[in-house]
């Protein structure tokens, strides 16, 4: 997701914001530079860039600005930025906004729906993560839980089409002596990557081509932020992550 994808999906949690003031939206805008964008300071066209990105006709920015000056917002050499009772006080009403409630609500809901123990523990655990805005472990984490319900619903319903598969799917990978049979969750990590476990359970039609779809993008984000790197990785993204990955994969493999 790109920083516009941020602010827009940030926004969409705000219930009526569309019908706000100019005033209630550059108050809102200004104090995203910091807790979204984390921006020290921000200029006049910092908050038209929050306008232009959202589609909101442009009201005299720099005008207002200077109402809030000395009240809202400060300003120095470098910019403005928020008073410290300004942010403290949108930090309590905004900081945890409706989307973040619904995810957690979702996930919340999820964990009883989680037919194996390690399933919930590592999902209780990402969701602390996600708590202290620890995006990157959030990801992580709970693509682990996804990929292991991916694995356990293949060993419960589909073993013998995920294994009589694995040579269609990967002719020339191993000999035909040596092809890998799955028969215990271990044994996927052991002989295949988790890619290659993708590919056979599409291939095999034990998920479909939207749920393949969802798999790649997600692993391929998964790997993305796995390894040391300065990718930040947003509460906002990791929710929507959360989101799909747990929507539109586990709650549809039915264990």
């Amino acid at each position: 997701m790109t920083k516009e994808d941020d602010l827009r999906s940030f926004v969409a949690g705000v219930p009526g914001f569309s019908c706000w003031g100019h005033t209630e939206k550059i108050r809102l805008f200004a104090w995203l530079q910091h807790h979204l964008l984390h921006k020290d300071r921000f200029t006049t066209a910092d908050i038209n860039w929050c306008y232009k990105t959202l589609s909101y006709q442009l009201g005299n920015t720099s005008q207002f600005l200077k109402v809030l000056e000395g009240k809202d917002l400060l300003k120095d050499s470098r910019g403005y930025f928020g008073e410290g009772r300004f942010r403290e006080k949108y930090d309590k009403e905004y900081g945890v906004h409706q989307v973040t409630l619904q995810v957690r609500q979702m996930v919340q809901d999820l964990v009883k729906d989680l037919p194996e123990l390690e399933e919930q523990d590592i999902f209780q655990e990402a969701m602390v993560c996600l708590k202290y805005n620890a995006g990157r472990a959030a990801v992580i984490m709970v693509w682990n839980i996804a990929f292991y319900h991916l694995c356990k619903y293949i060993l419960t319903h589909k073993k013998a089409e995920f294994n009589n598969q694995i040579p269609i799917r990967y002719p020339k990978k191993w000999k035909a002596a040596d092809v890998p049979l799955v028969k215990k969750y271990e044994d996927f990590g052991d002989e295949m990557a988790e890619r290659e476990v993708i590919e056979v359970a599409n291939s095999s039609g034990i998920i479909d081509g939207n749920m393949h779809k969802v798999f790649v993008e997600k692993l391929g984000k998964r790997n993305s932020v796995a390894h040391p790197s300065t990718q930040h990785v947003t509460q906002v993204q990791a929710e929507g992550y959360i989101d799909d990955l747990i929507n539109n994969t586990v709650k549809l493999l039915k264990i």
